[in-house]
Formats: C-alpha cells, sequence, structure tokens
C-alpha cells in the first residue's frame, strides 16, 4: 500500500473475526469499531475526517459522521458513525490509499456478508426472505448506479424492519391490512391503528430506549436524512436521489438490523 498523505503509526487493528455468540455480534463490532478508532495514527483519523468532508459536499449528513468521529477520546458515539469506521477499515486493503472511495464498500463482498449476516441473525417473520432479496435488489441498484430506486426502497425497508421487530416483540399486531398499538402506547390514535414511521419509533423507543439514539428512527430535525424523508417517498423531493444519500441509507439499514438482533 502507498500512503502518500498519512500512514499507520501503530499496529493496524485488523477487522474482527466472526463471532459464534449471535447476540453479541453487534455490540462486538461497536466496541472493535471503537477500538480501532481510539488505535487511528493521528494522520488516519485526520485522512478520514478529510474524506468526510469531501462526502459532506454530496450530503450534509457525512459532516454529522465526521462531528462524531472528531470527539474526545472516551466520548459516547453514535452507532451509525461507529458503523461506519467498522466499514473504513477496508482501507487497510487498499493498494493507494488516496484512491479510496469510502461510497465503494457498499460493493464490497464484507459489506454483503456483514449485512446479512445481521439480517439472517435478525430474522423476524415470514416476510424476512422476502425483504432480504429486495434489498438485494437495493444492493445491485447501487452497484449499477441506479439511485432514484435504491433511496425510496431502502427508506421502505427501514420501516419494514421496525414494523417486523415490534410485531415480533408484540407490541404491534395486525388485523387484515392494519397494524394496531396492541399497548395503546400512542395517544389519540382512532382503533389505536398506527399509520405512520412517527408513532412506530415512539413505540419503538418504549420498547428499547435505545432506539431514540438510532438516526434512522428520529423524527426531529437533526438529520436532513430524515427530514426530507416524506417528500422524496410522496414525489416533491426529486434532489436526493444520489450515491451518496444511497450509501447513508444502506449504512442505517446495517446499523439498525445489528442492534436489532441483540433484542429478544
Amino acid at each position: 500500500m502507498q500512503y502518500d498523505d498519512f500512514d499507520f503509526d501503530g499496529p493496524v487493528t485488523k477487522i474482527a473475526a466472526n463471532h459464534s455468540v449471535q447476540l453479541l455480534a453487534g455490540k462486538q463490532i461497536l466496541t472493535d469499531a471503537q477500538d480501532y478508532l481510539a488505535s487511528m495514527s493521528k494522520k488516519e483519523h485526520e485522512f478520514l475526517q478529510q474524506h468526510l468532508m469531501k462526502l459532506a459536499q454530496q450530503d450534509a449528513y457525512f459532516q454529522v459522521l465526521a462531528d462524531e468521529l472528531k470527539q474526545a477520546a472516551g466520548a459516547k458515539m453514535a452507532n451509525d458513525a461507529l458503523n461506519l469506521v467498522h466499514f473504513w477499515q477496508l482501507i487497510n486493503q487498499a493498494k493507494d490509499v488516496n484512491d479510496f472511495n469510502l461510497l465503494d464498500v457498499v460493493n464490497d463482498q464484507f459489506f454483503k456478508d456483514e449485512l446479512f449476516k445481521a439480517f439472517d441473525d435478525l430474522s423476524q417473520n415470514a416476510n424476512s426472505q422476502a425483504r432480504r432479496a429486495v434489498i438485494e435488489q437495493a444492493l445491485e441498484m447501487y452497484k449499477l448506479g441506479f439511485y432514484a430506486g435504491c433511496v425510496p426502497l431502502l427508506y421502505a425497508q427501514l420501516e419494514g424492519l421496525l414494523t417486523d421487530v415490534l410485531l415480533a416483540q408484540g407490541f404491534l399486531t395486525q388485523k387484515d391490512t392494519k397494524f394496531l398499538d396492541l399497548y395503546k402506547i400512542v395517544p389519540g390514535l382512532k382503533g389505536n391503528e398506527i399509520k405512520s414511521l412517527w408513532h412506530k419509533a415512539k413505540i419503538a423507543t418504549e420498547m428499547n430506549a435505545y432506539f431514540g439514539e438510532l438516526a434512522a428512527y428520529k423524527m426531529d430535525s437533526s438529520s436532513n436524512v430524515s427530514m426530507t424523508r416524506h417528500n422524496i417517498l410522496h414525489g416533491t423531493d426529486v434532489a436526493h436521489f444520489t450515491q451518496a444519500r444511497s450509501f447513508i441509507l444502506l449504512l442505517w439499514l446495517f446499523s439498525v438490523t445489528s442492534f436489532m438482533r441483540s433484542i429478544r
């Protein structure tokens, strides 16, 4: 490898091997990513920051990730930022780090293996295999550059996974085509019928407070990715069918799937 802009001053922490205890796998990834981040040389960390800031020109959320990853040692970091570091480690396999593009890691077999390992561990209901096939198509569209198909599909699957988990955990029940709030957590619903992602996110936070920290399900204005979701899916926003937005959604998909598989 050639390191024109930086080199590794210390030993490189390799991507962790598969762990036999599936319930701990998601937590182990975050722990290993935190350790890798702590082991980075100053030059590599600066290179990571520069890379993310360049990507922020394509989607502002990369600046959010950059800010997360420049906190003081020992600070609590967001789930998706640490999962990004998990895949950033593929830079160690690059022949020339200056040619490395974070957005390309989605096309690497490692990303696919990690995503579907987490997904298969989750296996919530009878829809799982069909949903897996849909996600495989999203990855293929990403590879082909068909982001207008990739982006709305991924937004939908993020919500679909949350629905599956709430059904499996008994917080929702399905009646025909309707989803009902079994414990009446969301007030004011006619017939306790759930009709939005906001409702599902509120119920999920009651089930496990950590759902409130997952960027994919934050319903406030802290992220342009969640703010633009409604307009994208309803056709009034056509400016965000990009590789950068697709990457963020795939990172979120891995992040939430990896976390959800630990819920029993």
